[in-house]
């Protein structure tokens, strides 16, 4: 694929990527967890990215899948998909959900279209597993590109320990 004369890749992220996807994971929880003035105390850096990798090594390829956007060779986006099996239900016979997470592009990739195809890609990812529900969190960034490809708001309520 191209974008002007920019060569894209989308490709499933391999061990190898394991670097790429905690840069990525990260700044996309900066960009939307800010750092805030409420008091609140926020996790060491350092061991966020270490309890991150020792997760993701655990689950990428199992139940995490990252696929990841090159730009002229280079990682310069990523998203993740990740399963979830719940009991069936009348809308959801199989019981599997999707959850998708950490789009992120980098701030020098944005507006060339590697989140749409990225989420293209997860949700052809779904739709090939017979997934009836696929559910995410927005940024204020990524909600109008979610919403043009029919995410929308449902009946889920949520409590945080904050």
């Amino acid at each position: 694929m191209r974008t002007g004369d920019r060569a894209i890749t989308i490709r499933a992220a391999t061990d190898a990527d394991l670097e790429t996807i905690l840069d990525h994971r990260l700044a996309m929880l900066d960009a939307v967890f800010p750092a805030a003035s409420d008091g609140r105390e926020r996790a060491d850096p350092a061991t966020l990215r270490d309890l991150n990798r020792a997760w993701i090594v655990r689950h990428l390829n199992l139940d995490f899948l990252v696929w990841i956007a090159e730009l002229d060779g280079s990682p310069a986006a990523s998203a993740a998909i990740q399963w979830f099996d719940h009991p069936p239900a009348p809308l959801n016979p199989i019981g599997r959900e999707a959850y998708i997470l950490n789009v992120y592009t980098e701030p020098s990739a944005r507006r060339l279209g590697l989140a749409r195809r990225l989420m293209e890609r997860l949700l052809a990812e779904a739709r090939a597993a017979g997934v009836r529900r696929i559910w995410l969190r927005a940024s204020d960034e990524g909600r109008p590109l979610y919403e043009s490809m029919g995410f929308g708001p449902r009946n889920y309520l949520e409590l945080t320990p904050d």
